[in-house]
C-alpha cells in the first residue's frame, strides 16, 4: 500500500477507535445518570434512545453530503460535530441539566453515525479492491478496541475527573482529529454529486446482495447488542451462575474482548480463507454454543455465551463489504442504510427481553439463535453467488 494510503488508513483508524470510546461510553451513562439526576431505570434509558434515534436523522443526509463535498472533508465534519456534541454535554452537566444532557447525547451521537456512513466505505476505497475486506475488518477491531477500553478508563476517572471533564477531552481530541483529516494526507473519495437521493434509494432495491446484507447487518447488530446485554442477567441470575451485578458487568468485558481479538486475527489471517465460507462457520458455532448455554444454565453456559464474542468478530465487518460490494457511486447511499440497520441493537434485545417475562432467561436465547441462522443462510447464500460468476 502507498504510504499516503497508510497514513490514510492510521487516520480512519482514529476514527474508528474514537466512535467505539463514544459508543460504549455512552452505556456506562446509563447507570451514572440513575445516581447523578436521581432517576429510575425506565427513565434513564433515555439516554439510548437518545443516541439510536440518531442514526435515522443523519444517515441519509450524510450521504447527501459525501457526493456533494467528498468522504474526506464529510468525514472531518462528522468528528467535528461529535466535538460539538461532546462540550454541549459537558455543559449540561455542569449545569446539572438532564434534557441538556440528552441534547448533548443526541449531538455526539449525530457525528458517531455519520462517522460511521463516511468511514466504513472509506477504508474500503483507500487501497486495493482485494484487500478492502481486511482493512475494513482492521479497522473495525480497532473500534472492538475503543468499545473494551472505555468501560475501563470511565470505571477508573469518573469518580475523580467527573464525566463532563471527561467528555471535555474527548472532545478536544476529536477536534484535533477533525483538523488532522482534513489537512492531512487522507485522499479524497466523491461519487456523483448530481444524483438524486430518491432516485439512488430505488436504484439500491435492484440490488439483491445489498438488500439481503441490510436484512443481515439488522439481525447481526441485534444479536450482537442482545447477547451483551441479557448475558449480564444470565450471569447474576441466583437460578443460573450467581454472581453480584458488579462481576457479571465486569465478566461481560470479555464478550466484547473477544470480538476485538477475532477482529485482529482476522485482518491478518483472512487472506487464508474465504470470507462467506468464514461467516458461515462462524455463525453456526455460534447457534451451538447458544444451545449448549440454553441447556447448561450454570458457569459453563456462561463461558459459552461469553465464547460467542469470538464468533461475532468480523461478521459485521465482512457484511458491511459485500452488501455495498459494486454499487459504485451508490456506496454513500447504500452505507447510509446500513448504518440505519443497526437500529436492530434496540429491537432484537427489546423481543429478547419481551420473551423473558413470559419464559425463561436461559430460553429467551431462542432469538439470538434464530438470527445467527439468518447469518448462517446469508453467507451460505453469498457463496453459492459467487461462485456462480
Amino acid at each position: 500500500m502507498a504510504n499516503t494510503n497508510r497514513n490514510g488508513l492510521v487516520l480512519l483508524s482514529l476514527t474508528f477507535l474514537s466512535w467505539g470510546l463514544l459508543t460504549s461510553a455512552n452505556s456506562i451513562l446509563v447507570p451514572h445518570f440513575q445516581s447523578l439526576f436521581g432517576l429510575n431505570y425506565k427513565q434513564s434509558m433515555l439516554v439510548q434512545i437518545a443516541f439510536y434515534l440518531a442514526p435515522f436523522v443523519t444517515c441519509i443526509p450524510c450521504s447527501q453530503v459525501m457526493n456533494r463535498l467528498g468522504y474526506k472533508v464529510s468525514l472531518s465534519l462528522s468528528l467535528l460535530l461529535a466535538a460539538v456534541g461532546g462540550c454541549s454535554f459537558s455543559f449540561a452537566i455542569a449545569m446539572g441539566s438532564f434534557t441538556g444532557s440528552l441534547v448533548g447525547i443526541f449531538v455526539i451521537a449525530l457525528g458517531v453515525a455519520a462517522m460511521q456512513v463516511v468511514a466504513n466505505p472509506y477504508v474500503t476505497q483507500i487501497g486495493e479492491v482485494r484487500t478492502a475486506s481486511r482493512r475494513l475488518t482492521f479497522t473495525s477491531s480497532i473500534n472492538s478496541l475503543g468499545t473494551t477500553l472505555a468501560p475501563l478508563i470511565l470505571g477508573i476517572t469518573l469518580a475523580s475527573a467527573g464525566v463532563e471533564n471527561i467528555y471535555l477531552i474527548l472532545s478536544v481530541g476529536l477536534l484535533l482529529l477533525s483538523l488532522l483529516t482534513w489537512k492531512g494526507p487522507l485522499q479524497d473519495v466523491r461519487g456523483k454529486g448530481g444524483v438524486k437521493l430518491h432516485g439512488q434509494l430505488i436504484a439500491l432495491t435492484n440490488h439483491k446482495p445489498f438488500l439481503l446484507g441490510a436484512v443481515t447487518i439488522f439481525v447481526y447488530v441485534g444479536v450482537e447488542v442482545a447477547i451483551g446485554t441479557v448475558t449480564i442477567s444470565y450471569l447474576s441470575d441466583k437460578n443460573i451462575v450467581n454472581l453480584t451485578s458488579t462481576a457479571a458487568a465486569s465478566l461481560i468485558s470479555l464478550y466484547w474482548a473477544g470480538s476485538m481479538v477475532g477482529r485482529f486475527a482476522y485482518s491478518f489471517l483472512g487472506r487464508k480463507v474465504e470470507s462467506m465460507r468464514a461467516l458461515f462457520f462462524s455463525a453456526l458455532l455460534a447457534v451451538l454454543l447458544i444451545i449448549l448455554a440454553m441447556f447448561n444454565g450454570n458457569v459453563f453456559g456462561a463461558v459459552c455465551l461469553i465464547a460467542i464474542g469470538l464468533c461475532n468478530s468480523f461478521m459485521y465487518p465482512v457484511i458491511f463489504y459485500k452488501s455495498i460490494e459494486g454499487l459504485k457511486d451508490l456506496t454513500s447511499s447504500g452505507s447510509a442504510v446500513l448504518v440505519m440497520c443497526s437500529v436492530g441493537g434496540g429491537i432484537v434485545p427489546f423481543v429478547q427481553a419481551s420473551l423473558i417475562d413470559h419464559t425463561s432467561i436461559p430460553f429467551s436465547y431462542i432469538v439470538p439463535l434464530l438470527g445467527y441462522l439468518i447469518i448462517a443462510s446469508y453467507g451460505l447464500y453469498s457463496k453459492s453467488s459467487s461462485s456462480k460468476r
